[in-house]
């Protein structure tokens, strides 16, 4: 009948809508292992030997993680896929940008190298990936973009003074310094919120050109703003086996969440 083929025509189309919808906005499985991460998403191109390979986070009681997979959707953010790690709960940011995000726990610690990398103390919400590898070139590099809640496109003067931010911590295997090499490109400014964010509000623009965009509601991801794609990278010694260290954390205290992008098969 008319009546059943237009029932049937409203509930194709609610389907649809419904369907590219959900497809704008990322999605995330952190049901990954540690291993799974990394020989998935790192060495893929099978540039390097990788092992020891450890993941730490949030614990939410409820089964969920602070990191895992991601990729795209069919949504326009840049990364086709790769892995995240979050201050939050990793699904938390899946789009639209529709809440702030502050999840995690004060018993949920930040980390001391990640502090003593960025110059800041009061870190908390650590969610840190880490792992062996010995490169079978003589440069490495991996393509990542920060994005955090703490991009407030209309902040109050009291919340430009917090700066969560990331270390991709690099070091020969028994060395026990580190050089960070998650900066401002050509210079050693760490990429942390205050670092780089654009004009606009009322905290001061840094390193602006290295910012991506403040979001409005419709946007891939669940986070206030991000960073255009950054490249770390490091010369190397072929054959010789080196420890890095992924770590992203809240500062100041456990609001508004942040995370790491890192690219898929960009290592």
């Amino acid at each position: 009948s008319m009546k059943l083929r237009l029932q049937i025509l409203v509930f194709s189309v609610t389907l649809l809508f419904s369907g590219n919808t959900f497809a704008q906005y990322i999605q995330v499985d952190d049901t990954y292992t540690a291993t799974q991460l990394v020989q998935n998403i790192f060495s893929a191109n099978g540039c390097a030997a990788v092992n020891n390979i450890s993941v730490s986070g949030g614990n939410f009681g409820t089964a969920e993680q602070s990191f895992g997979y991601f990729d795209n959707g069919t949504s326009s953010f840049p990364f086709a896929n790769g892995i995240i790690l979050s201050t939050g709960k990793a699904t938390s940011a899946i789009g639209p940008n529709s809440s702030i995000v502050s999840e995690g726990s004060t018993s949920w610690a930040g980390d001391s190298d990640l502090q003593n990398a960025l110059g800041v103390s009061n870190t908390i919400n650590a969610t840190v990936l880490e792992f062996d590898f010995t490169p079978i070139t003589n440069k490495i590099s991996f393509d990542y973009i920060f994005s955090s809640e703490q991009y407030l496109s209309n902040p109050s003067p009291s919340q430009c003074g917090y700066t969560d931010g990331f270390a991709f911590l690099l070091k020969p295997a028994g060395s026990s310094t580190y050089q960070n090499l998650a900066v401002v490109p050509g210079t050693s400014i760490p990429v942390t919120v205050n670092n780089v964010r654009g004009s606009g509000t009322i905290c001061p623009p840094a390193n602006a050109a290295y910012f991506d965009s403040f979001n409005g509601t419709n946007h891939p991801t669940n986070f206030n703003g991000q960073t255009v794609i950054m490249k770390a990278e490091a010369d190397v010694i072929s054959g010789t086996t080196y420890h890095i260290k992924l770590v992203i954390a809240d500062q100041g205290n456990n609001l508004y969440d942040s995370a790491i992008f890192l690219g898929g098969g960009s290592f």
